[in-house]
């Protein structure tokens, strides 16, 4: 049984559809980025994943327990299952870090002595040795964000919902929360869904990518499903814009959807793991007599693979078992347009 079960979910607001009849499973372990512009819904599965709203119709089973149909006793057993990591920290100024991670811990009435050993491990896990008793206005953004994690994982969820947890912050501190988020997961088997409208963060994070527009779910895979989809799918593309190289402005101008006599095709090719090490410019050239310039990108990770990501020109006369070629060895592979030779 999958840990948490999306079944055909709508939610309206006033008239307006905010979820159109979403499904998905999320399994034990997983780390699911769930990705979409501003007003595609984002927030309003989060809310209903963690049971702050009921939708109209479908169901969410966490466990096997229906979050949609259980009573307000039940509720509140539930919701401790679920952990909630926020983007601006919602820590309580009144209390040290230790008091803020210990507050699940007290509301759900556990011993004292049992809380001072669940938040002394915690502040070991989350990297915040010697701050147990510094005020939340004494701590850096990436130490609140530590902080807000312990908090979440307190009373032992089996799932973390994490709303824009990184989008507070800055570039290196967001590179730090990801990697403590992903060594969570590897040590205690914690199943993740982080929410955001980074593409750069799930690319980094995700293993697998719910993709919301317009409060319907387009898109579910990994980011090489999302890059081979993004050749058809202008909504995908649009998103993966801000990870993908990109055309440079003066090759834009130049750029013509025909060729023309010397003019050189320009193209864009994603290369999985298994190909990343091949010598592509020099086998181009001595098994085809082809020159390839590269105009942008290069090898990134994606998702912890080693992916290259690339746009280039071509030369001249191209021999079609070159594009063959091409073909064969790439995710995908797409012409955008033709420029004069001389570029």
């Amino acid at each position: 049984m999958s840990l948490l079960h999306v079944e055909h979910i709508s939610h309206r607001f006033h008239g307006r559809t905010a979820l159109d009849d979403v499904s998905f499973d999320i399994e034990r372990g997983e780390i699911v980025g769930v990705i979409g512009r501003s007003g595609a819904g984002k927030s309003t599965l989060l809310r209903c994943l963690c049971a702050l709203e009921r939708p109209q119709e479908g169901r969410i089973l966490l466990d096997g327990a229906d979050l949609t149909s259980l009573g307000e006793r039940e509720l509140i057993a539930a919701r401790r299952r679920i952990g909630l990591v926020f983007q601006h920290f919602n820590l309580l100024e009144s209390r040290t870090v230790a008091g803020n991670i210990a507050l699940p811990l007290q509301i759900a009435g556990t011993p004292r002595k049992t809380q001072a050993q669940r938040v002394a491990e915690l502040i070991e896990l989350v990297g915040l040795s010697g701050q147990a008793g510094k005020r939340p206005s004494q701590l850096s953004g990436g130490q609140k964000q530590r902080v807000g994690i312990a908090r979440a994982l307190a009373a032992g969820p089996a799932l973390l919902l994490c709303d824009e947890a990184t989008s507070a912050l800055d570039p290196a501190t967001t590179t730090a929360i990801l990697e403590l988020l992903t060594d969570i997961n590897r040590r205690l088997g914690l199943t993740i869904v982080l929410i955001t409208h980074e593409m750069d963060v799930v690319r980094r994070f995700a293993r697998r990518i719910l993709v919301l527009d317009h409060g319907r779910l387009v898109e579910d895979g990994s980011i090489a499903d999302l890059v081979r989809d993004g050749v058809e799918n202008r909504q995908i593309a649009t998103l993966l814009a801000d990870i993908r190289p990109q055309l440079p402005p003066a090759w834009q101008q130049r750029l013509q959807a025909e060729p023309s006599p010397g003019s050189a095709p320009v193209v864009r090719l994603t290369i999985g793991p298994d190909n990343t090490d091949l010598p592509l410019l020099s086998t181009l050239g001595s098994r085809f007599s082809v020159e390839a310039t590269i105009v942008q990108g290069g090898v990134v990770d994606l998702a912890g693979a080693s992916t290259a990501d690339m746009i280039l020109r071509l030369s001249g006369n191209v021999p079609p078992d070159a594009f063959t070629f091409l073909r064969e060895i790439s995710q995908t592979m797409e012409t955008l347009g033709h420029v004069p030779a001389d570029r």
